[in-house]
This record gives C-alpha cells, structure tokens and sequence, in this order.
C-alpha cells in the first residue's frame, strides 16, 4: 500500500535539494575548477611617462595611454575565460572619493586618474575599493585552441593648472589583485576566483618651470623743446611657475650704452632717455647685477612698473624719435 508525501514533508525536500545547489554553487566560485588549475596566466600593465617638459602655465588637461595585456595558456579549447583587473588608488592616494593622485616635490600632489573609455568619463574601478567605481571585464576566448593573449587600452588624464609645483610626479601600483575565471557576465563585485599580481608598473610626468612677461609701450607723447625732465611709465606682466625664482632684465636698446642713457633715433639725432624701477627714477632697470628686477613666482600674473625719463638735454629737430628694448626674464 503506497503513501503520498505530506506538504510538509515535500517542502522539506525541496529545501535540502537547494540547499545541495548552493553548496555546490559556492564549492565553485571559491576554489579554481579544473580548466582554471590546469592553465597558467599572467597579466601586466605598462608604465606610461605621460610628458618630461610639461608647463604648469599651459599643459592643462594631459592624455595619454597605457596597454594591459592579458594572455594564458593550458586552457580548455572553446571555454571563455575573464579578467577582472582591480587598480586601487596607487602611491599616490586619493581623496576618498574615486580622485587618484600623482605626488610630487615636498608631497604636493596632482591630479590624475584611469579610465576605462576613450572619453575618459568611466573611471577605472576596484571590486573591492567600491569608491573607484567599476571593474572592466575583460573577456576572451582561446576557441579551438588553449591560449589567449589580450591587449586592452588604459585611458590616462594628468590635470594640472598654473598654480601646481614644478617637479617630477608619479604614482606607482604595487600587489594590484586581478580576479580572473571562467566566463564571467561582470565583474562587479567578484572577490572569488584564481589571482594574478602584475609587476609594479608606475605612471609619471615632469612639470617644468616656466615664465611668461608681456609689457605695453612706453611712450612719452608730444614734447617741445627738452629742457626739463618729462616722465612716462608703463605696465609689465610677469607670469611664473608657483615658487620659481625669477629675474626681469631690460637690455640698453638698439643704441644705447646703459640703462639711463638708451638712446630713441629719427634719421642720425637722438635724444637719450633711462628706465627705472622706482618712481623716483633713482634706480635704474637694466641687466646685471642690482640692475634687475626679481621675485618669485606665484602660478599668475604679478604686475610690475617700468617707470621712463627723458632728461634735459639738446633738443635734436623735431621728428618722431623711438627704440626697441629687450625684456628677458630668467628663472
């Protein structure tokens, strides 16, 4: 005589036959299966010099590109198998929410991040720092045969601005943790499978010191006869590198023989003049030493005076008279 299962005694079994799959489930993800033991993998990425002579005063935004590769062998023909490489912040750190750093001279920092588009809007993410964003999947296929070798694109951007430090900065990667498995959909969240720690590879940039002046005319508008000094100034921008040292020099003109007797011409007469750094015209701007201006700079421009005279002098015959002087800044 033949029993029927109660309700309870049906639900009982379908618990422990899921209960079986999960076991089973998780039995997989947590340790490599045969295909995965049998293979042997290794992943890298290159170290990329993103530029040697870069100006803070006008590099701006900078690009460029690294290669990861990807390549195993001893694998089962047909049998996809993924990678899901996770960069955390590098030596460089972040700032806690997803911005990686390069650092540089005295621990000044830069900014700099990866990504995984060409447009650089999806940042290269960690599976276990979730505050980088996503993973990239990386997928191939060794189809009739047993190895693979794949070369994705790493997406590069250095943000600098005219305020940043001169120096050589750089971020490095050290005991990065790439995932990497049977065919898997996404690596968002996976933390399982067989490891892989590429070499160290480091990114870097050098940010030079940098000067810029421009200056108006220095014009002393109509003058009779020259029998009194006539005065006249005009202004100077100066634009360096944050904290580099500068020094601001005039040459003594086409025909000059110094900075307060530089000489303005019209056919063979001259009328002589001086520049100065002061409003007392008492001392004068030329090159040499004591003779130039200097300071440090600031990542902007900082305005300076050029201050002119024309002193009392035999008056030559009436023509427009003018000179052409050299500003030179060294830093």
């Amino acid at each position: 005589m033949s029993s029927t299962p109660s309700a309870a005694r049906l639900w009982r079994l379908r618990f422990m036959a899921l209960a079986v799959l999960l076991v089973a489930a998780l039995a997989w993800l947590g340790a490599p299966s045969r295909a995965e033991a049998a293979a042997s993998c290794s992943a890298s990425i290159s170290s990329v010099n993103l530029g040697s002579t870069l100006s803070p005063l006008t590099a701006g935004t900078v690009d460029a590109t690294a290669t990861l590769n990807f390549s195993c062998t001893g694998l089962t023909p047909l049998l996809p198998i993924s990678l899901c490489p996770n960069l955390d912040a590098g030596s460089g750190g972040s700032n806690g929410s997803g911005q990686r750093y390069m650092v540089g001279p005295g621990g000044a920092t830069v900014p700099f991040q990866i990504y995984q588009d060409s447009g650089r809007t999806q940042p290269w993410g960690s599976s276990v720092l979730l505050v980088f964003g996503t993973v990239p999947t990386i997928t191939a296929n060794p189809g009739t045969g047993s190895s693979i070798n794949v070369n994705q694109t790493v997406y590069l951007r250095l943000s600098t601005s005219t305020t940043t430090l001169p120096g050589a900065y750089s971020t490095s990667f050290t005991g990065q943790t790439f995932f990497w498995g049977l065919n898997l959909l996404s690596c968002a969240g996976v933390t399982v499978g067989s490891t892989l720690t590429p070499a160290t590879f480091t990114f870097s940039a050098t940010l030079i010191a940098d000067c810029t002046i421009t200056t108006g005319n220095l014009s002393f508008g109509n003058v009779g006869v020259l029998s009194a000094n006539k005065d006249a100034q005009t202004g100077m921008l100066v634009t360096c590198t944050k904290d580099t040292p500068y020094a601001i020099g005039l040459d003594n003109g086409q025909q000059g023989t110094s900075a307060t007797a530089r000489r303005m011409k019209a056919g063979s007469q001259y009328v002589t003049y001086g520049i100065y750094k002061d409003e007392a015209r008492g001392s004068p701007w030329g090159t040499g030493a004591g003779l130039t201006v200097g300071g440090s700079g600031v990542g902007g421009a900082q305005p300076l005076t050029l201050y002119g005279r024309v002193p009392a002098q035999a008056t030559p015959s009436p023509a427009t008279y003018g000179d052409q002087v050299i500003a030179t800044v060294t830093y």
